[in-house]
């Protein structure tokens, strides 16, 4: 059974706006619920569940969308169940490509908050076609889920946080302290962490904006921080018809406190509109040398097929707790019985294959590539059966793999000198970081919430920030993510890309370095991932010009997605173009440079040879029409500048 779950996926989705209509009706693509794009039914029998928050005072209507239709269909429908109960089926029309759906959920049941319901097709083929039903599953797209009724206004802390939101606006001074920082990084990231893949828009507003602002909808919540000697948390209410505001106070640890009663366990207790909260410092969660699948969250994993089967398992770093290297997997599990073969693969390459058996067993020990570990990994177990030629169309061998939760994973800590690059993140900043602000201003409390919340949707578990100043950061060996939009950085940091006097810079990668020289400073920024004494760094950067970094960081707050695309330890951004990733391990890795020429269309071109140093050229060329000058330099890394772009 394939499972769908609102709070697990990764949010791969660009936000939406929530559509509320006069009538007490409210839609919300499948994305905004954290569901993903598309919905995939078996033709195999597997059946595909869906998990939909449910927000109180509403219930689930129906859920609309686009479904494929196979060029061979003769006849098919779709079976939908709640609970072990029929709730409708839909016979799908093979007059065209695609046809519209409507599944009504009136009828499910509403456990803890939430509606699930079970979708499988039926498909039987037309008799001119023999039909591959692996490769051409019924999908649903577009999806829409309507809720009808109105969401209830809280009226206890306990009920403050809605299980659809839309948007997070926290409130904090605008000259904020340390602690006010440290609790708007906390409390943002643990509300990220709680909606798991619900696209949650996150908004940082001074607080002395709070008194004009708009009251929040039915799906927005409003947090206010302060400093205050008297620590606790209260709901104050704008009007009757209007959520709260949830106004949380105190100092030090004691402020943090309040904020991680929101979102923990006990505030289910929290039946008050005030409540004050006890010490409730998580613990950093210490990555263990030997885990397993139910450990990990992932389970029992199964696949079934025609003539094949694959059991695919999704190993995240981030669940692991560390970057990892020298991961093995005791594979346990089995497979139909029959003459065949198993295979374990890590994206099209084999790691792994031996014969299958009329045992039918799995328990095999195999062995990960460091060279193919990714932020999530994933190993494809394959079981295949011969096809007797003689078989008549549908009488296929039918295959099916499974991989038991008590599986194994062992692993070491890899060193961050090994694994640089955004696909190390976040897991490489794990259990606990720091976030160094070059000061500690409402600016830069902004960016680091902007950061730290796109890392955040990177992770299955909680992230654990700390503000403190540089110089304590470079004292401390902890991972560390520094805010530094001027630029001023100290000479020890080493960055893949930087620059001394903005016209000439260095790429430095793993093995070689190159230098470029440009005819005039341009306002560029970047963020870049790196190590220092062992530990992970990530630093967000410009060339003294900010609001450069605040663009690029728009731009990926922008869509989501943007962050799980991310790629080498670069993201570089210039004026009039589009933020892009850079390798520095490619760049300085050109062996050949060519003068740009200056085109009509002021972009300059020229012959690039070496793809990765002349992208970099192309780009600020594309921006400012300069001619760079290129200088390849193979004898090693250069220490000395170190002022990052």
């Amino acid at each position: 059974m394939a499972t769908v779950l609102a709070q697990s996926a990764p949010a791969m989705a660009q936000d939406q706006d929530v559509e509320i209509s006069p009538s007490a009706e409210a839609t919300f693509g499948l994305d905004q619920l954290g569901l993903g794009s598309t919905i995939e039914l078996s033709a195999l029998g597997s059946r595909t569940q869906l998990t939909m928050p449910v927000p109180e005072g509403t219930t689930p209507a129906e859920l609309t969308a686009i479904a494929t239709v196979p060029a061979w269909l003769s006849r098919g429908w779709i079976d939908i169940e709640a609970a072990g109960r029929p709730l409708s089926r839909i016979l799908l029309d093979n007059t065209a490509p695609t046809m519209p759906v409507s599944i009504p959920l009136f009828g499910a049941p509403i456990v803890d908050g939430a509606v699930t319901v079970d979708l499988w097709s039926t498909l039987i083929s037309d008799d001119l076609y023999c039909p591959d039903f692996d490769a051409n599953p019924v999908r649903l797209f577009d999806a829409v889920v309507t809720y009808n009724g109105t969401p209830s206004v809280p009226r206890t802390i306990s009920e403050f946080l809605p299980p659809l939101l839309r948007q997070l606006t926290v409130f904090v001074p605008s000259e904020p302290d340390r602690d006010v920082i440290t609790a708007a990084m906390s409390f943002t990231t643990s509300v990220v962490s709680y909606y798991g893949a619900q696209p949650v828009r996150v908004v940082v507003r001074p607080a002395n904006e709070l008194q004009g602002a708009d009251v929040d909808g039915p799906f927005d919540r409003s947090v206010v921080l302060a400093s205050n000697t008297d620590p606790g948390a209260e709901l104050i209410y704008p009007d009757d018809q209007s959520p709260p505001r949830l106004f949380v106070t105190g100092s030090g640890t004691r402020l943090i406190d309040q904020t991680r009663l929101i979102t923990s366990a006990i505030s289910q207790l929290a039946v008050t509109t005030s409540a004050l909260a006890g010490a409730s410092a998580p613990s950093p969660i210490l990555a263990p040398d030997v885990t397993t699948l139910d450990d990990l969250a992932i389970g029992t994993v199964t696949g079934i097929g025609s003539g094949s089967a694959t059991a695919s398992i999704a190993l995240d770093q981030t669940r692991l707790g560390r970057s990892t290297s020298g991961l093995s997997v005791h594979l346990i599990g089995s497979y139909n019985p029959g003459p065949g073969s198993v295979t374990a693969s890590i994206g099209g390459t084999t790691v792994a294959d031996w014969a299958a058996d009329d045992m039918g067993r799995i328990d095999r020990w195999i062995d990960i590539p460091d060279s193919s570990l990714g932020r999530v990994t994933t190993v494809d177990v394959t079981v295949t059966h011969p096809v007797n030629g003689a078989l008549e169309c549908g009488a296929l061998v039918g295959a099916k793999v499974t991989i038991d939760g008590s599986t194994s994973v062992r692993s070491t800590k890899a060193s961050p000198t090994t694994t640089l690059g955004f696909d190390s993140m976040p897991q490489s900043l794990m259990p606990r970081f720091n976030v160094a602000l070059s000061d500690y201003t409402f600016a830069d409390t902004v960016r680091a919430v902007t950061i730290l919340n796109g890392l955040q949707r990177l992770s299955t578990r909680p992230l654990l920030p700390n503000a403190v100043s540089i110089d304590d950061a470079l004292d401390s060996s902890d991972p560390t993510l520094i805010i530094a939009p001027g630029g001023d950085l100290p000479d020890s940091i080493t960055l893949p890309l930087s620059s001394a006097d903005g016209e000439t810079f260095t790429v430095t990668g793993t093995e070689n370095s190159a230098e470029l020289s440009v005819d005039t400073q341009l306002p560029y920024a970047a963020l870049q991932v790196a190590a220092r004494n062992d530990a992970a760094l990530m630093v967000a950067s410009s060339a003294d010009a900010p609001a450069e970094l605040d663009r690029l960081l728009a731009w990926l707050d922008s869509d989501p997605t943007r962050w799980f695309e991310l790629s080498g330890d670069i993201l570089f951004s210039a004026p009039e173009i589009e933020p892009v990733s850079l390798s520095s391990n490619e760049l300085a890795s050109s062996e050949t440079s060519t003068a740009t020429d200056t085109e009509d269309n002021g972009m300059g071109r020229g012959g690039l040879i070496a793809l990765g140093i002349g992208a970099l050229v192309v780009l600020v060329a594309a921006a400012a029409a300069l001619r760079w000058r290129l200088r390849s330099d193979r004898g090693g890394h250069r220490r000395g500048d170190t002022q990052a772009p």
